[in-house]
């Protein structure tokens, strides 16, 4: 309905332009057309009046100088004159061909077509030489001249009546005109009416109710969804959007109900959820504005004076994990974060991770922050028994050992066999437990944080020499071979310490000769994996570490399932303390062509 409605009004407009446009052409059409005739006409006989006056005047010059005097002799050649005669009767012809019902126009033509004729008759005579004596001669001078200025007042008159009438024509032309512009100029105001008409219609079928509709969207907009929108009075295609919008604000309050109620129980259930973790967590959005938090961190804001925003401490952190987009998960204890609050003194382990909502349209920030206060307590009491203990006890551990070396060497009195095996096998254990004395002291030493450098430039060749050179012979016992590649030999220098770091690096070749077999071959490679690192891979040919365990090798104690090598699981342990120390890093990589790959990365210096 409502197409038609358009098609039929812009129809109807276009219609009036035609028609308007078409009138308006056909009448200018008719206007010029009949001015062109009327001016057509005049101007030939004007022309014509013209031309018969210059012939006149030619003829005359020609001939009548001969009058003022005697006869000629020989008598004059009349051929001129009758072309002359014959080109006025033509030019009068045209003339007389001009249809004009005006009688002084038609009382000229004729006035002037006896003075031609009687122009001519004075010439006849003239040629037949009847007026021979002067006195003749001067009166036919005296009639053609007569008779030439007559002829010479007709066309005058003939052409004033021929300029006469073209003036009339153009002022006909201009009353036309007149009467053109006023028809055409109803036509147009016929039309605007109806183009108005029709504008107002479409306004009323189509604006309005557009208008009315885009109001209500701006309500719907502003969460106005009680708005509904009136039904035309007439049936139409607005009918059915009209209807098809209110049952979208009626759906849209619907679903605004559920929603809300949603909303409101994802949020008590958030807020449940994070009453429920005893641990301080703020909800950070990535405008850096924190959204919410739970009571412990309201708790702990309080008792640090910093209401709505972060620890500076943590707030160092969380903008490193912003700039690189990446969380900080921690899992020692020891990175832990010291708070004094109230005169205590509390750990708090920093948990900072990003999240994004199922559509990715909605991201933030996670802060937990872990109590291991009373983990550090119980790590640091740990670690001071431990060193206090293997103290203790390492002291009159050497002296038993002391005393079983002076046996074994028979000063005093000499062992039989059965005394001499039950002292060696006593030996054997007190090196074995004075061994693993050294290494919990190492360890309580790293984890205390007393590892200390002697930090001297240095080659790292050079330490991958002495550790080659240094288990040589134990790994021809296996028939291992033992390869050194260098790369290249302008490695630059390092800062570091010799000797703890040469126990890193024999403590991994020490472990690949125990896990590869024989007749294998262990790899020493150096490296240089970007620009501030030097890379040591200690590569073998064994089993390789289990799966399940490769996350776990490098803690305290920790041992893979299956293991029949001795130790106690803190070689590697110790190993990732003085790497840390020396700011490097070390690490395993996965196993690929049957090989197995540790290494170690030192800081150039």
């Amino acid at each position: 309905m409502l197409r038609l409605r358009l098609f039929y009004g812009l129809l109807t407009i276009i219609l009036l332009l035609w028609s308007v446009g078409a009138v308006a052409l056909l009448l200018m059409h008719d206007s010029v057309s009949r001015f062109d005739t009327r001016l057509r006409t005049d101007y030939k006989a004007i022309d014509a009046s013209q031309t018969i006056r210059t012939l006149l005047i030619t003829n005359n010059t020609h001939y009548l100088p001969a009058l003022a005097g005697p006869p000629p002799i020989p008598a004059m050649d009349r051929r001129l004159h009758d072309k002359l005669i014959k080109q006025i009767h033509e030019n009068y012809e045209v003339i007389h061909s001009v249809e004009n019902s005006d009688e002084h126009w038609q009382g000229v033509v004729s006035r002037l077509d006896q003075a031609l004729e009687t122009y001519g008759e004075g010439y006849e005579t003239y040629f037949s030489e009847v007026a021979v004596e002067q006195p003749d001669r001067e009166r036919l001078l005296q009639f053609i001249a007569m008779q030439t200025q007559r002829n010479i007042d007709l066309t005058e008159n003939v052409m004033t009546i021929g300029e006469e009438k073209l003036f009339s024509g153009a002022s006909r032309l201009g009353d036309d005109s007149g009467k053109n512009t006023w028809f055409v100029g109803t036509l147009v105001l016929l039309g605007t009416a109806i183009a108005a008409l029709v504008y107002f219609q479409l306004v009323r079928h189509l604006v309005d109710p557009v208008a009315s509709l885009q109001q209500s969207i701006e309500e719907i907009r502003k969460g106005n969804f009680e708005l509904t929108m009136a039904q035309p009075g007439q049936r139409t295609e607005f009918s059915k959007v009209i209807a098809a919008f209110n049952d979208m604000a009626a759906e849209l309050k619907l679903r605004r109900g559920v929603n809300v109620e949603n909303l409101k129980r994802a949020n008590m259930v958030n807020r449940a959820i994070l009453e429920a973790i005893p641990s301080p967590v703020f909800v950070i959005g990535d405008d850096t504005g924190i959204l919410q938090i739970n009571p412990a961190a309201e708790k702990l804001s309080e008792q640090l004076g910093i209401i709505g925003r972060l620890p500076l401490k943590i707030q160092r952190v969380f903008d490193e994990c912003r700039a690189t987009r990446t969380h900080f998960l921690p899992e020692d204890p020891r990175e832990a974060l010291l708070f004094r609050i109230e005169e205590e003194e509390f750990y708090y382990l920093p948990r900072i991770f990003h999240f994004d909502s199922e559509d990715s349209s909605q991201s933030g920030w996670a802060v937990l922050l872990h109590n291991v206060s009373r983990i550090r307590w119980l790590d640091d009491m740990k670690t001071n028994l431990l060193s206090t203990v293997s103290h203790e006890i390492k002291t009159p551990l050497t002296g038993i050992r002391m005393v079983l070396h002076l046996l074994l060497e028979e000063r005093s009195s000499a062992l039989d066999e059965m005394q001499k095996l039950m002292v060696t096998s006593a030996n054997d254990d007190c090196e074995r437990l004075l061994t693993t004395l050294n290494i919990l002291l190492d360890l309580s030493r790293a984890e205390s944080g007393a590892t200390h450098l002697a930090r001297v430039p240095m080659t790292l060749q050079s330490s991958v020499a002495r550790a080659a050179s240094l288990y040589a012979s134990a790994a021809a016992a296996k028939e291992i071979k033992l390869n050194v590649e260098r790369g290249a030999d302008d490695f630059p220098e390092i800062l570091a310490d010799p000797i703890r770091l040469d126990e890193v690096i024999n403590n991994l070749v020490s472990n690949a000769i125990k896990h590869s077999p024989e007749a294998g071959s262990i790899v020493l490679r150096l490296s240089k994996p970007d620009a501030e690192h030097l890379r040591v891979s200690v590569i073998d040919q064994g089993p390789g570490v289990p799966e399940a365990s490769q996350s776990r090798i490098f803690e305290r104690f920790y041992r893979a399932p299956g293991q029949k090598q001795d130790g106690v699981g803190l070689g590697l342990f110790i190993s990732r303390e003085i790497m840390r120390a020396h700011e490097g890093r070390i690490g395993l990589r996965e196993r690929s062509d049957e090989l197995t790959e540790f290494y170690i990365d030192v800081p150039i210096a």
